[in-house]
């Protein structure tokens, strides 16, 4: 499906290859190119990209042919293949990746550094390491701040409780016949090992969790971003853009922003089904599944009633007027829900889209699942801008350095955690849809 209706859109525009000479830019795990086309907004091109989905390389190769593309498994590459596949290329400015993340999403089985897709993390340093790029961004969900190194099934736990942070006190629960969690089973305990090994890279780095809206993003969405520099220091994390009712920044772009001239004319959308579409039609704009009578939370939800965990992504209608929840791979399901704030469908996948910052001209290639998926699981391009500008100028030795000690790492990681818990806050006390990364791990 091409995205090349071009109506008078908020969506920033994509730029035609320049063919001119440019810096080595590498990106890795590179998907739809969302974090790529960002960079590209900022003055930062790159020149190869892996990806290993078919259909992802399908939809790069459509739009950007002149790009070298390897499509393949990272865990089978070397730095050596990829320098002789782009000609023997010496210096390699930036590499940028963002291994997939579902270990340690919300949404996923949360296995960590455990499961064979958390270990694609260290694929990528493996890759920093063989190839000693000048600088390398590594992004993440942020949920890895909180994440355990090793993880134990609710059900397995003292206490059963969702939230790690109840064992993180210094005197952990404890139940009869269960073992108490131990270290590597607490909250944080993956970035602490994560942190503690990417120093044999010899890189500096600092890391921080963004928000995509403070970027322009007409959506919440929290991801893990770290910098590193092999020589001197890494450029400072970017500052927010974009805020509510605060002096010198921008107000918060919202879904009507992105969305609103495209109502009637939303291209591909999957629809509900008949039972699905009773539960929305009594879900205002801004709602979720609470706002359904008690009866019908019950029967909706079904065992996910009961279980833990805060259910933020059930039953969702966007607002126009407000900020949209981190656009999900499958708007359509009632777990990740997301309704239109007008109609009673999920978005469409051109609207995912507008949300994510893909241009309107963008050709998102694959049958309509694919394509919500690709979208789903890309950065959002106004982040990869804002992270792009922290590196433009890097070539001339421009930007203000950073050095991680023991302290500013203590420090970071306090930062990070704050970050989330604000969220998570911020969630709770609207109790409406914005689908911030709860402390979960």
């Amino acid at each position: 499906m091409s995205l090349n209706t071009k109506p008078n859109g908020h969506a920033p525009e994509s730029k035609p290859d320049s063919g001119k000479s440019s810096p080595e830019v590498w990106s890795f795990f590179s998907g739809a190119m969302g974090l790529d086309l960002g960079l590209e907004m900022a003055g930062v091109h790159p020149s190869l990209a892996v990806e290993i989905d078919s259909w992802c390389c399908t939809t790069i190769r459509r739009n950007r042919p002149s790009l070298t593309l390897v499509e393949g498994d990272v865990t089978k590459l070397t730095g050596a293949e990829l320098r002789d596949l782009r000609f023997g290329s010496g210096e390699v400015e930036l590499m940028v990746g963002g291994p997939p993340c579902q270990s340690f999403s919300p949404g996923g089985k949360r296995a960590g550094l455990n499961d064979p897709r958390g270990n694609l993390i260290y694929e990528y340093f493996r890759l920093i390491s063989e190839i000693r790029p000048r600088y390398f961004v590594m992004e993440n969900v942020g949920n890895l701040i909180t994440a355990a190194l090793n993880h134990r099934p609710i059900k397995d736990r003292p206490g059963k409780h969702w939230n790690l942070r109840a064992y993180s006190n210094g005197s952990a629960l404890t139940e009869h016949g269960v073992s108490p969690l131990a270290e590597d089973e607490l909250s944080g305990s993956a970035i602490r090992q994560i942190l503690h090994d990417v120093q044999s890279l010899d890189y500096q780095v600092t890391f921080g969790v963004l928000d995509a809206a403070d970027f322009g993003a007409p959506q919440h969405r929290l991801r893990f971003v770290m910098f590193g520099a092999r020589e001197g220091l890494p450029p400072t994390l970017p500052k927010p853009t974009h805020a509510e009712g605060v002096r010198g920044l921008l107000p918060f772009r919202t879904v009507r922003d992105a969305i609103w001239n495209i109502r009637q004319n939303p291209g591909p959308h999957s629809s509900y089904t008949e039972d699905m579409a009773a539960y929305f039609a009594l879900i205002p704009p801004g709602g979720t599944w609470r706002n359904l009578p008690v009866e019908l939370q019950k029967k909706g939800l079904g065992p996910a009633y009961t279980s833990g965990g805060g259910k933020t992504g059930f039953f969702r209608r966007l607002d126009y007027d407000g900020l949209s929840p981190t656009v999900t791979a499958k708007p359509n399901r009632k777990g990740s829900a997301m309704c239109h704030p007008e109609f009673v469908r999920p978005i469409s996948v051109w609207e995912c889209a507008r949300l994510q910052g893909f241009p309107d001209d963008w050709i998102i290639e694959g049958p309509m699942n694919q394509q919500y998926q690709q979208i789903g699981n890309a950065v959002p391009t106004f982040l990869g801008k804002a992270i792009g500008e922290q590196f433009a100028p890097l070539l001339e030795n421009e930007a203000e350095p950073c050095v991680l000690t023991a302290p500013r790492m203590e420090h970071l990681l306090e930062v990070a955690s704050a970050r989330l818990r604000k969220a998570a806050c911020n969630k709770r006390s609207r109790n409406t849809t914005p689908d911030l990364f709860a402390e979960l791990a």
